[in-house]
């Protein structure tokens, strides 16, 4: 069924809202042009392509000469008054070029094979995530479906509007249930387009988070089964530096689920196979057809060796959780020790409407926090282990925590992005040792009053510091940002123009 091809999307999607969910008062000045929740306030679309030229005098920025950073999000060129998820929006990257004394502006919707119909036709032709819920989710479905067996419309999964990969100096937008599409960032005439979409034969779609193993010059864009749901199913795929597919394996798994990110020790990829479970009879009951099997699920991570490629080893944990993102992972003699961003329960509807009365605990939206998971693979046995000072950090808001991105200072520190999980802002960021890290004392940074994050950052090193960098809003007004969090100091260049919250963001020198 058609069905299976658009719900693969779901679970992701409701990440995406944990982290930006549930916002009142962006800014009264800000129109609301849609009925749906996230079109308007802060998500109301961009709706041109610019380019514009920041000059500055600023000594931090300076020293940051010849570099790009961006952030990458959704940004739906032909929305419509029906029922919409966020993560429905055409990809759209917004750009900065930095030079000494000047940065460009620029951002490009990314054009895949699905904006490039609906431009077009000059209107909504594809299925919102948001639509399929209740009778009319089935109609819209049975609608698409005419459309393509008449040939008005061909088969465009993807969006583009996820992640970002730099390979072999190319740069590529994700979204796992498609391929992704190569982006050329001119450097010199400081423009932003897009190249082509990556195709192979025998793969449907790859991850938003792939790994690249740098000591064997191999990239593992693995996915899974998103395209029926029928099983469960890990796909391992290995590329080389020119893209070429050289190997693919595929393994059971026992939730037919998402995997939206593992983690990676150099050797050893460890998969998470989490109790997210797919039941389409559950659009009657206007529910999404994914949820989260809190009660009588079962969680696992297989160990597996890149080189070797023998199926999986799996541990068994005695809890349920769900991670979206993994931060770091290493092995000592007997024992694999691995960090990711956790959360105790998962509500699918919490995420197409913000206000979910089923979830009486709406408001806290999953409690994810970084956690340490060990296996030990003597006696076969797990833990969790738990930080007491990031289950309780002293803020006035309820609080998640996710994107997690190591230092490159020293890989022990990770860095930690801390939304207000009621309002859906970026507040701040926690940095964390994890050597020790049941008694580590994070450094927390918080936003100044009305000023919010505006997506994942990126670390940046400069003159014996570590930075992070973002886009940030304080209500119409967007900046670029360096935030060191050890020292508590930010540093900003206003952008004219406004800039709508993203999902991921990359920095490199050019």
């Amino acid at each position: 069924m058609l069905i299976h091809h658009k719900l693969y999307y779901t679970l992701y999607s409701c990440y995406l809202l944990l982290c930006c969910s549930a916002f009142h008062g962006w800014s009264s000045h800000v129109c609301r042009a849609y009925r749906q929740f996230y079109l308007s306030d802060k998500f109301v679309p961009v709706t041109e392509e610019k380019t514009i030229s920041i000059h500055h005098n600023h000594s931090l920025f300076k020293n940051m000469s010849t570099s790009f950073f961006a952030q990458i999000g959704s940004n739906p060129k032909h929305a419509k008054n029906e029922d919409y998820h966020w993560f429905d929006g055409d990809g759209m990257i917004h750009g900065l070029f930095i030079n000494a004394t000047t940065m460009t502006y620029q951002n490009k919707w990314i054009q895949t094979k699905r904006l490039q119909v609906e431009n077009k036709w000059n209107k909504k032709m594809y299925l919102y995530f948001g639509e399929l819920k209740g009778l009319n989710g089935l109609f819209q479905i049975f609608k698409y479906t005419i459309m393509e067996i008449l040939k008005l419309v061909p088969q465009a999964k993807g969006t583009a509007n996820t992640a970002f990969m730099r390979w072999n100096d190319k740069v590529y937008a994700l979204h796992e249930g498609d391929m992704p599409y190569e982006i050329v960032v001119d450097d010199k005439a400081h423009n932003i387009s897009t190249s082509h979409r990556i195709h192979y034969p025998n793969i449907f779609s790859t991850t938003a988070h792939p790994v690249q193993d740098h000591l064997r010059s191999k990239l593992y864009l693995y996915g899974y089964n998103n395209y029926d749901f029928s099983d469960g199913k890990f796909i391992f795929n290995v590329f080389d530096k020119h893209m070429n597919h050289l190997h693919q394996r595929n393994f059971s798994m026992i939730n037919n689920g998402m995997t939206h990110d593992v983690a990676f020790t150099g050797d050893y990829m460890i998969i998470p196979d989490m109790p997210l479970k797919y039941d389409p009879s559950r659009m009657f009951r206007k529910k999404l057809p994914m949820y989260f099997d809190k009660k009588s699920g079962v969680t696992r991570f297989g160990i597996f060796h890149v080189a070797k490629k023998d199926p999986p080893k799996w541990y068994t944990f005695d809890e349920n959780f769900f991670i979206f993102h993994f931060a770091r992972a290493y092995k000592n003699v007997n024992e694999f020790v691995i960090f990711g961003c956790a959360m105790d329960e998962l509500h699918m509807e919490d995420f197409v409407d913000p206000n979910n009365l089923e979830n009486t605990d709406h408001i806290i939206r999953g409690k994810l926090r970084l956690k340490q998971f060990t296996i030990n693979t003597k006696t076969n046995k797990t833990s969790i282990v738990e930080n007491p000072y990031l289950q309780h950090i002293d803020v006035n808001f309820h609080y998640n925590l996710d994107f997690p991105i190591q230092s490159k200072r020293n890989s022990q520190f990770i860095y930690c992005t801390i939304f207000d999980s009621a309002m859906g802002l970026i507040r701040g960021y926690v940095k964390v040792d994890t050597y020790n890290f049941h008694e580590s004392i994070p450094r927390v940074f918080l936003f100044p009053k009305h000023m919010y994050g505006n997506s994942e950052p990126q670390v940046v090193e400069m003159n014996n510091e570590e930075y992070l960098m973002t886009f940030s809003n304080r209500f119409e007004k967007s900046y670029i940002s360096l935030i060191n969090v050890k020292t508590g100091s930010m540093n900003s260049i206003n952008i004219p123009t406004r800039i709508p919250p993203g999902f991921h963001s990359i920095f490199y020198d050019r």
